[in-house]
C-alpha cells in the first residue's frame, strides 16, 4: 500500500486514492463516466469496480445505492478506502467474482471490463495487477454480459466500454442474453483519427432501436 497517492477523477473536487502498481483509471473510465445516464433513486452496480472510480463519480448524482464488485483483494481494499473517505450514499462493496454474487436485481449496471481474451495473450505474459485489469483472466466478455442479464431488472440499463475490434462478439452475446443496444458511441483519438473504444448502452428485454451518437473525440 506504500504506492497509494491521492488523485482526482475528471473534476478536481472528486478526489480518489490510487495505487501506482495497480490498474488505475484511464481515458476509457473517464469516457464511460460521461456516457452513463442515471435517474433519481436508482441502484447502480459496478462490475469490476477496481478502485471505485465510477462509484465516486456516480455518487454526485441523486441515486439511491451503489454496489461495487471486485474480485482482486488489493483493488477491493482501495475501493473500500475510497468509499469510506469520499462516498456519501449507501455503498456496498463485495470482494467476490461476479459469477458468484447474489444480490437483488438493480436498475443500472456499469462496467469497464478487461478487453483482451486470454487465448490471444502471450503465454509468457506475467499476470500483474495491471495486466489483470486488461486481460480476461477472471471475467470473459460472455460472463460479463450473462451476469449483467442475471443481476439487472427487466428494462434495466447496462453501460460499458469495450474495444471496437470485438463488436461482432459484443452484439452476438448481447442478443444471446436478451439485450438490445439503445445507444452506441465511438471514441476517436484526435491524433490519428482512429476509433479506440466503443461506448454501449444496452437495455435488458427491450426491442429498442439503436441510436448512434456523434463520435467522442479524445
Amino acid at each position: 500500500m506504500s504506492n497509494i497517492h491521492k488523485d482526482y477523477f475528471i473534476k478536481e473536487d472528486i478526489p480518489i486514492y490510487q495505487n501506482r502498481d495497480h490498474f488505475c483509471f484511464n481515458t476509457d473510465t473517464k469516457c464511460l463516466a460521461s456516457f452513463i445516464k442515471v435517474k433519481k433513486k436508482e441502484t447502480i452496480l459496478d462490475i469490476g469496480t477496481n478502485n471505485g472510480a465510477l462509484l465516486i463519480w456516480l455518487d454526485q448524482f441523486n441515486i439511491d445505492k451503489l454496489i461495487g464488485v471486485e474480485v482482486l483483494k488489493e483493488s477491493y481494499e482501495i475501493a473500500c478506502m475510497n468509499a469510506e473517505a469520499f462516498i456519501k450514499h449507501e455503498c456496498i462493496l463485495i470482494n467476490q467474482p461476479i459469477q458468484s454474487v447474489e444480490i437483488d436485481a438493480v436498475d443500472v449496471i456499469v462496467s469497464n471490463p478487461p478487453f483482451f481474451p486470454k487465448k490471444e495473450t502471450n503465454e509468457h505474459t506475467i499476470m500483474t495487477m495491471r495486466q489483470l485489469g486488461r486481460i480476461e483472466e477472471n471475467l470473459t466478455l460472455e460472463e460479463l454480459i450473462s451476469n449483467a442479464h442475471r443481476l439487472l431488472k427487466s428494462n434495466g440499463r447496462f453501460y460499458f466500454v469495450h474495444r471496437p475490434s470485438r463488436l461482432n462478439y459484443i452484439f452476438y452475446y448481447l442478443l444471446k442474453y436478451n439485450f438490445h443496444v439503445k445507444t452506441l458511441q465511438m471514441v476517436v483519438d484526435h491524433r490519428d483519427h482512429e476509433v479506440k473504444s466503443v461506448l454501449i448502452e444496452a437495455i435488458k428485454e427491450s426491442n429498442c432501436q439503436c441510436n448512434v451518437l456523434d463520435s467522442m473525440i479524445i
